[in-house]
């Protein structure tokens, strides 16, 4: 029988902060006994030659040691609103204006997914194996375009393959929540960790370090220790 699969996915790794993350990356990588899947936010547009450089070559390593790079957005923060839908709006609010693809048009969600790629195209050779819209927040067009484009799309509660076929795929996430409300998302986690069914993720953000890492580091233990083998969007 099929051991019961997890992934470990890491968001928002940008030029902005890939020196500071990348040492965070390798350290979880040690613990998780192989690499995982980053989330790579491509816009370089207002960073200096020197760290885009950086960046391009950190990605390429990072390949290289069998990390799974996939696309995360365009700049993962919202310039404007146009055609954006009401429900969009309550979702850019709720977010600080994260939720770039919330509530577009279908001809906006498009654009906005091909400046994505465009700008992932200046920084790899390789095409993205997924897509996860910033904040999960989406709208009723992105999902199939993103099929269309080749890759791997994931929602908040679930993750579609190229051809269509889903995942029940609950996420253990303190990004976003109120100090408050860590340990309830802790005890969430171990809980989903030990479900029967599904492929559950731990999507981890730079904003959990160091502060979350005792949590980050055990939640990690637990999905190993409870039989599921670390996975890639790929493996699905």
């Amino acid at each position: 029988m099929a051991r019961k699969k997890f992934l470990l996915c890491f968001h928002d790794f940008s030029v902005w902060n890939f020196q500071k993350v990348t040492p965070i990356l390798e350290d979880l990588k040690d613990l998780a006994g192989g690499p995982f899947s980053v989330l790579v936010i491509p816009d370089t547009e207002k960073a200096s030659p020197e760290a885009v450089e950086g960046f391009r070559k950190t990605l390429v390593r990072l390949a290289d040691e069998g990390f799974e790079l996939a696309l995360h957005g365009y700049k993962h923060k919202a310039e404007f609103s146009q055609g954006r839908s009401y429900m969009g709006l309550i979702g850019m609010n709720l977010t600080q204006g994260e939720a770039e693809f919330a509530g577009l048009s279908e001809y906006e969600s498009e654009r906005l997914l091909w400046c994505g790629l465009e700008a992932w195209n200046k920084l790899m050779e390789t095409r993205p194996v997924a897509f996860v819209p910033p904040t999960w927040y989406s709208n009723g067009f992105l999902p199939m375009q993103v099929r269309k484009a080749g890759m791997l799309y994931e929602g908040r509660s679930f993750i579609a393959s190229a051809i269509g076929k889903r995942y029940a795929s609950p996420v253990v996430s303190f990004a976003g929540i109120l100090p408050f409300m860590q340990n309830i998302a802790y005890i969430y986690g171990k809980a989903v960790f030990k479900l029967p069914v599904g492929v559950p993720r731990l999507a981890l953000h730079p904003s959990d370090f160091p502060q979350l890492e005792g949590r980050v580091r055990d939640l990690i233990r637990l999905a190993l220790g409870s039989g599921r083998k670390l996975s890639h969007y790929k493996d699905l």
